[in-house]
């Protein structure tokens, strides 16, 4: 054995190479080949036998836990392929105690248990496992992600370990509302939980009544996402100082008055997926939190008013100095009210109200129509943001007649030196005279959506002076072309702009 091989770091580092950047991938994915090279691994050397076992048991589905019973057991049916491949496992006897010395092996390397119903049916077999199974089984089991529903959801009692800090459930089932009033009592390490509904619910369902109850009961929780929440549980999750990520859906139309003592004093990470008023209804109800990372995702198209009574909210609501990245992004959606989409055109005024957020490194608004910039806005904006370095304002059908002009790009490399990423919309038919010495070597990236431009060659030159570095333009066709019925949404003019960006990318290679 050469020597490199008694140094167990340099081992583990070769395990890991095998298992590749993502160590979910061998749980979710039972035919990885990364998991098969483990698995090789393992039983051809001993010296790299224990790390890659660790590796390859560490994150497991419950299908290749039971998967280690005596061939003579069960039959594995498999349908579908790829990602859409399902085993259904069918049990040929009843299973004893003796079946289960294998699982009883490898089951104290477990840390992270899998079981979806879409992925694996694992019905015919829990009746007969579960006497079997127990929280003993899996001593080391830290994270439980547990999507059965309805009949086989009762089974997660097997795996309901004191020592759990993570657990993944739905909460409507019956038995799921059984269980949630005792979930903090047997699990009282809970750190990370996420509970998902199948449905919409209403605010005073058994659903939401329960779950609410079951975060009453969370005392140390650092991450929760759940759709809908009562009053006491949101009032309760305010005053924890553990609290340091939040994902919600929709909110009450009305919140509890807030206490004089400040809410979620430690919260880091806000996500809203829900209608636009309850980010907004949040953020002014809880003023100052300490928030670095805000995103509100809308289902549908929002209006101008209503995005700027977010983004007021936002400056109002988060304490300036800490937040580093919001996003703000509406689902593909249609117009009730505007046939030409006017209302649901941003204002300049409603991005100014985020200016105040000076270490911002990543904004990322998509919208129907953009944001109604001119040079004045984006050059404050760039002097606000200066250590920006991903800065996205993206539409669906392209920024109307955009004020702002080519002459606005040279505010970045004048305020902006970090900045990688940019896509913004300007009128590109006039170019500047005053071009500057100013240049931004870290500008990779750049998203033109569908900006006015007359011709290539002098946009170019203009473009190629200020981001020499520059390696990738695209426009709003490249956005739309995932979705085949793209060219009904643009017209011949927004093509005829897209072949001239396409030359203005070609051009600017070779004059760099």
């Amino acid at each position: 054995m050469h020597r490199c091989l008694e140094i167990p770091e340099l081992v583990a580092s070769v395990c890991s190479h095998l298992r590749g950047s993502r160590p979910l991938e061998v749980a979710f994915e039972v035919a990885h080949p990364k998991r098969g090279d483990l698995a090789a691994l393992a039983r051809t050397s001993t010296v790299f036998s224990g790390h890659a076992l660790r590796l390859i048991w560490e994150s497991v589905t419950l299908k290749n836990l039971l998967g280690s019973l005596p061939p003579d057991c069960f039959k594995l049916i498999t349908t579908g392929e790829g990602y859409s491949m399902k085993y259904t496992m069918q049990l040929l006897r009843p299973l004893q105690s003796s079946d289960f010395e294998r699982v009883r092996i490898y089951a104290p390397r477990v840390k992270h248990l899998f079981s979806d119903p879409k992925s694996a049916d694992l019905s015919s077999v829990f009746p007969s496992a579960s006497p079997w199974l127990s929280q003993n089984m899996l001593p080391n089991l830290q994270s439980l992600h547990w999507s059965h529903d309805e009949d086989d959801f009762q089974y997660i009692h097997c795996f309901l370990a004191p020592q759990l800090t993570t657990i993944r459930i739905p909460y409507t089932s019956i038995a799921a509302l059984t269980l949630l009033p005792s979930l903090a009592q047997r699990c009282p390490q809970l750190t990370n939980v996420l509970f998902f509904t199948r449905g919409a619910q209403d605010l005073r369902s058994p659903a939401v009544s329960a779950v609410s109850a079951c975060v009453r009961g969370l005392h140390g929780i650092e991450r929760l996402t759940v759709d809908m929440l009562n009053h006491a549980a949101l009032k309760h999750l305010s005053r924890l100082s553990s609290l340091r990520g939040l994902r919600l859906g929709e909110l009450a139309s009305i919140l509890p008055p807030p206490d004089d003592e400040a809410l979620f004093p430690s919260l880091q990470t806000l996500y809203f997926s829900s209608e636009m008023a309850s980010p907004s209804r949040f953020l002014e109800w809880a003023n100052k939190i300490p928030l670095v990372k805000f995103t509100a995702e809308c289902p549908a198209f929002s209006t101008a008013d209503e995005v700027h009574r977010l983004f007021s909210a936002a400056g109002d609501g988060i304490t300036p100095s800490s937040l580093t990245e919001f996003t703000f992004d509406n689902e593909f959606g249609s117009f009730d009210d505007a046939s030409d989409g006017g209302d649901y055109f941003i204002r300049s005024s409603s991005l100014r109200r985020l200016f105040c957020f000076t270490n911002l490194t990543a904004v990322s608004v998509l919208s129907a129509f953009g944001i109604n910039l001119d040079d004045a806005t984006i050059t404050d904006m760039a002097r606000s943001w200066r250590h920006i370095e991903r800065l996205e304002f993206q539409s669906y059908y392209g920024t109307p007649a955009p004020r702002a002009t080519l002459q606005c790009l040279a505010a970045f490399p004048k305020y902006c030196p970090h900045l990688i990423k940019l896509s913004l919309a300007f009128d590109a038919t006039i170019i500047p005279t005053a071009q500057g010495d100013l240049s931004l070597e870290s500008l990779k990236s750049l998203d033109v959506e569908s900006s006015p431009i007359a011709a290539a060659r002098p946009v170019a030159r203009f473009i190629a002076r200020i981001f020499p570095s520059l390696t990738d333009i695209t426009t709003l066709i490249d956005f739309l072309d995932e979705d085949p019925e793209w060219e009904a949404d643009v017209g011949p003019q927004v093509l005829q702009y897209d072949q001239h960006w396409k030359d203005v990318a070609a051009i600017c290679t070779p004059i760099q």
